[in-house]
C-alpha cells in the first residue's frame, strides 16, 4: 500500500478566492496483483482527510493567529472540524494504470456546513479561562446614526493591491481610531455565514463585475504592515463603510458584499535590509 499528498490549491491565497478548500488523497498497491477494490478506496478517504486537515489548521484566522493556535485552547474546535471533514462531500476517482485509487475531499468556506459556521459554534463553547469568544459577535462596533439612510451602494471595494495584504477567514475593519467598524462574525446568528459577506479577488475587474459603477463604493483605506490581515478605513470614507456595513448586519440576506482586491504575489520579505545608497 502507498499513500501520499496532493492538492488542488497552490496556497492560502487561492482557498480564499475560490471561497473551497480542496485535497487529494491517494492509495494502492500497484506491485501486488490483487487487492481490495474497497479497502484501498477507504485508504485513499483517509488519507484525504489527514491533508484537508492539515491545510485547515495552517490557514490565517485572524490577525497574529492560524487556526492551529485555537485548535489546541479549546477542544470544540477539534470536535467540530471533525464533523465538518467527515459530511464534506468526497469524490472517488477509477484507478489509473499504475495502480493508484484517489479520492478529493471538498470544503466550502461560507454556508450552512462550512469552515466558518464550523468556528462559529465551536467559539460559543468558551473554555473557564476565555470567557470571550475569539470572534467580534460581542462587539457592537463604532456608534452610527440610527436615523440614517440605508446605503445606497450593494459593494464595497478594498483595493490593497498595493500592500502587503493576507487574507483570513475572519478578517477585521477598523477606523483610523482603532475601534472595530465590521467583521463576519457581527451578522445575527440565523443568517449568519448563510453566504460570504466578504470576498477576496485578485483583479479590479473582478471586483466590479455584474453590477453598475452607481451600485459600486471604493472605500479608501490602509494595511498596516504589522496587521496585514487588518483593513483600516480612512476617515473620509469611514462615515459610508460604517452605514453599509450596519445594513448587512440588519439585513444579512439583502444583496450586499465587501470584496478586497490583493495582490497574491505580494509577499513581504524577511530578513532584509535595504540596499545602501551612493
Amino acid at each position: 500500500m502507498i499513500s501520499g499528498a496532493a492538492s488542488a490549491n497552490s496556497g492560502s491565497s487561492n482557498v480564499f478566492v475560490t471561497q473551497k478548500l480542496e485535497a487529494v488523497g491517494i492509495a494502492g498497491s500497484p506491485w501486488e496483483t490483487a487487492t481490495s477494490y474497497e479497502e484501498e478506496r477507504t485508504r485513499a478517504y483517509l488519507d484525504a482527510l489527514n491533508h484537508a486537515y492539515e491545510q485547515i489548521i495552517n490557514l490565517p484566522l485572524m490577525d497574529k493567529k492560524e487556526v492551529k493556535h485555537i485548535v489546541q485552547s479549546n477542544r470544540a474546535f477539534k470536535e467540530r472540524i471533525g464533523f465538518l471533514l467527515m459530511t464534506s462531500p468526497k469524490t472517488f476517482y477509477q484507478t489509473d494504470l499504475n495502480g493508484i485509487n484517489r479520492c478529493k475531499i471538498e470544503i466550502d468556506l461560507s454556508g450552512k456546513n462550512s469552515l466558518r459556521s464550523t468556528f462559529y459554534l465551536a467559539a460559543m463553547r468558551p473554555q473557564p479561562m476565555q470567557p470571550v469568544s475569539f470572534l467580534a459577535s460581542w462587539s457592537a462596533g463604532i456608534a452610527i446614526d440610527k436615523e440614517a439612510e440605508p446605503s445606497k451602494y450593494k459593494r464595497v471595494i478594498i483595493d490593497a493591491r498595493k500592500f502587503y495584504f493576507e487574507p483570513s477567514l475572519f478578517p477585521r475593519f477598523f477606523d483610523r481610531k482603532g475601534m472595530l467598524v465590521f467583521q463576519e462574525a457581527m451578522i445575527p446568528e440565523t443568517e449568519r455565514f448563510s453566504r460570504p459577506a466578504v470576498r477576496f479577488v485578485t483583479s479590479i475587474e473582478k471586483a466590479r463585475e455584474g453590477l453598475a459603477p452607481s451600485q459600486i463604493f471604493t472605500a479608501d483605506s490602509i494595511i498596516d504592515e504589522l496587521h496585514p490581515r487588518d483593513v483600516v478605513i480612512n476617515p473620509t470614507d469611514i462615515t459610508e463603510f460604517a452605514i453599509f456595513c450596519n445594513d448587512i448586519v440588519k439585513t444579512p440576506l439583502k444583496e450586499r458584499e465587501i470584496v478586497v482586491v490583493f495582490e497574491p504575489d505580494n509577499f513581504k520579505e524577511y530578513g532584509k535590509m535595504k540596499k545602501t545608497e551612493e
